[in-house]
């Protein structure tokens, strides 16, 4: 009887110590997925709106490098909510040619206004999920990051005024 009761003993610890270490594996490979999604995901990008004393959109959008989009409307928007969308291939690639013929580092942080209720266009520019630059635009500067603006509002904008439900 004690052989028998020591045999039953010997086979729960034995189990106990294969359920946790399976447990570990587990959570060791849970965690490793975790991270590899969240390193495919770093911010990559952030286009800002901010409002004005009229009735100019006022929004952020955060772009990653994956091409997911994180949207935060806050007042004249057609969607005043978080929305999450995906670029498709060719504009995140065209984006990324963008970024690139804009030379961001080069340009100057701030881009000044006299005018006190205009808007401001913020562009924040990150490299291995840090932010490196920062410019503040709200008129004038040059035609390439004017025009990068537009591009980037527009683009937005696709997603924004009929998001897919």
């Amino acid at each position: 009887m004690i052989s028998f009761q020591f045999n039953i003993t010997k086979q729960l610890i034995t189990l106990t110590i294969v359920a946790g270490l399976l447990c570990v594996v587990s959570c060791r490979s849970s965690a490793q997925h975790a991270t590899t999604t969240a390193q495919a995901a770093e911010p990559w990008f952030m286009f800002q709106k901010t409002p004005c004393f009229g009735t100019c959109p006022s929004y952020e959008a955060l772009l990653h490098t994956d091409g997911t989009v994180r949207f935060v409307g806050h007042q004249y928007v057609p969607v005043t909510d978080t929305l999450t969308f995906q670029l498709t291939e060719n504009e995140l690639k065209a984006l990324q040619t963008d970024l690139a013929e804009l030379n961001y580092k080069t340009l100057q942080n701030y881009y000044k206004t006299d005018w006190s209720d205009m808007p401001a266009t913020h562009l924040y520019f990150y490299e291995a999920g840090k932010e490196v630059k920062h410019i503040k635009h709200e008129e004038g500067g040059p035609e390439k990051l004017i025009q990068f603006n537009e591009k980037m509002h527009q683009l937005i904008w696709k997603y924004v005024a009929t998001p897919a439900r």
